[in-house]
């Protein structure tokens, strides 16, 4: 079960390298009207994040630590 968590956070850490903005719209977008971006620095630190999750996530996978 807990191989499969880590599956799935490593996907969706992907997801967010991939596409910062998608999760911005998700927490931010739908409270703007009209339109609205998020800036660079969120973006940034998003993919920055999502990078240190993601190594993370895949040495937790690999190393077998979270085999209970």
């Amino acid at each position: 079960m807990a191989i499969f968590i880590i599956i799935i956070f490593i996907i969706l850490s992907i997801v967010n390298i991939i596409y910062p903005a998608f999760g911005w719209y998700l927490r931010y977008g739908w409270m703007v009207k009209g339109e609205s971006e998020p800036s660079d620095a969120y973006l940034a630190m998003s993919r920055i994040g999502s990078i240190l999750a993601l190594v993370i996530l895949v040495i937790a996978l690999f190393s077998g630590s979270l085999l209970f």
